[in-house]
């Protein structure tokens, strides 16, 4: 099945492309291209690129072609407008999301500098209450499961187990 292409006026650069999924620039244009063996080729070069580089512009990339490389995290969570304002432990606001309260309570084990000021304006401590909204927007900025959030990069060298691991 042929590879759908978008219209020439639809491409973008990959700065734009980044700032929109969530890149840095620089990863998005000076790692991506040479990490993945099939990261798509621009569609239209960079205007005056000669053989040693150089020239104005930036190359144009395909969306479509990019799409298989955006990060893969969780969708965003919304919540009714009444909801935001109401205080919340962590159990309640996974039942609030409906997601099972460990989900929820292992950040404040993993990653506990994530959590938002409870609403007295201290850290966390047994049975604090949070905003909802300073929770789900904490929740709705996690990276995706493991390591980091792409799944696609093949494991470093020096990370990898060994046979005598």
């Amino acid at each position: 099945m042929a590879e759908q292409e978008s219209p020439a006026e639809e491409w973008v650069t990959l700065k734009e492309w980044a700032a929109l999924v969530g890149y840095s620039h620089g990863y998005a244009v000076h790692v991506m291209p040479r990490v993945y063996a099939d990261f798509p080729a621009p569609e239209q070069p960079r205007r005056g690129v000669s053989a040693k580089g150089g020239g104005g512009g930036s190359a144009l990339y395909d969306p479509v072609k990019l799409e298989p490389f955006r990060p893969r995290r969780p969708e965003p969570l919304e919540l009714d407008a009444e909801d935001l304002d109401r205080e919340v432990t962590l159990g309640g606001f996974a039942k609030l999301i409906g997601v099972d309260g460990r989900s929820v309570s292992q950040i404040k084990d993993d990653r506990p500098d994530t959590l938002p000021d409870t609403v007295d304006g201290q850290r966390w401590y047994p049975r604090a209450r949070f905003f909802a909204r300073d929770l789900l927007l904490m929740w709705n900025s996690r990276p995706g499961q493991g390591a980091g959030s792409d799944k696609r990069r093949p494991p470093l060298p020096w990370k990898e187990e060994g046979p005598g691991s």
